[in-house]
């Protein structure tokens, strides 16, 4: 039985990378920490000329690692694997392991590229769509005049091999920079960064999926209330209800609802908590 489908805390093996306290989630180990110190912890490395890799992970996320155990190795791998969804704190705080918040893409994007353009660390953007990379540094560089961007590319559709692959990395290696952001969707940006990791010469790389989307217009943000309440998803889905089906939705309470409460009920000690 994998890692990931096993509600056994102690069946996981330690992360690869050994970075960091981790809060199991489902067989998906994520770090508890708040945006800021997330965001301070990514600097340290950088200064220490540390390669790292960050992924954003949602109730999507761990239900595809869940059914698929190199994709939750892909997870479980990176140095900061980050409770992006609200659904993760809470299942942090059912299973009285709780995280301090959540740690989403697009807030910390914004925040890393803050740091980047006071401290004059470089970046370098690539994402899927028509001239998104392009057009989310152009965005870049207007919310942050002094950010020094070293590079945009947006790769063709689909998943990126053969000569593009080799282009890709060829250009992270002439480049050098010190933040790579990789938007390519979920499975396939963390499945792309933990294939190429031994290869990537940028000291810390993100997979933030969609987040470009909200800096080039494509996309808003839901309102602070509904992000605080938990109910920024459904404010998504009221923009694109196709994401209900393309995410498999619908099977939230089955996949991960009902396996959280399982695991909690398992974890050493939860009865004995449960009346205390």
């Amino acid at each position: 039985m994998s890692a990931c489908r096993d509600l056994s805390v102690d069946c996981l093996p330690s992360p690869a990378n050994g970075s960091g306290r981790r809060v199991d989630i489902l067989g998906v180990r994520v770090r508890p920490l708040s945006l800021a110190q997330t965001v301070d912890e990514v600097e340290r490395a950088i200064r220490n000329d540390k390669r790292t890799y960050g992924v954003f992970i949602n109730v999507y996320n761990v239900i595809e690692a869940r059914s698929n155990p190199s994709y939750c190795q892909t997870l479980n791998d990176a140095d900061f694997p980050m409770p992006d969804g609200i659904p993760l704190v809470w299942a942090s705080r059912v299973l009285r392991d709780p995280v301090p918040s959540r740690v989403c893409g697009p807030d910390f994007l914004t925040a890393m590229n803050k740091r980047a353009a006071e401290k004059g660390y470089s970046v370098y953007i690539m994402c899927g769509g028509d001239r998104k990379a392009e057009r989310t540094a152009e965005a870049f560089q207007r919310m942050h005049p002094n950010i020094k961007i070293v590079g945009a590319w947006t790769p063709p559709w689909g998943p990126i091999e053969g000569k593009n692959n080799e282009y890709i990395l060829g250009e992270i290696a002439r480049t050098q920079p010190d933040i790579f952001w990789v938007g390519l969707g979920a499975p396939l940006q963390e499945r792309w960064v933990w294939t190429n990791r031994q290869r990537i010469e940028a000291r810390f790389t993100g997979a933030v999926g969609g987040a470009f989307d909200y800096h080039i217009g494509m996309r808003k943000r839901a309102p602070r209330w509904m992000q605080h309440r938990g109910l920024e998803f459904w404010y998504r889905i009221s923009q694109d209800p196709s994401l209900f089906w393309k995410k498999r939705h619908y099977a939230d309470f089955h996949k991960f609802v009902l396996p959280v409460m399982m695991q909690a009920l398992r974890r050493p000690g939860a009865s004995a908590n449960g009346h205390s």
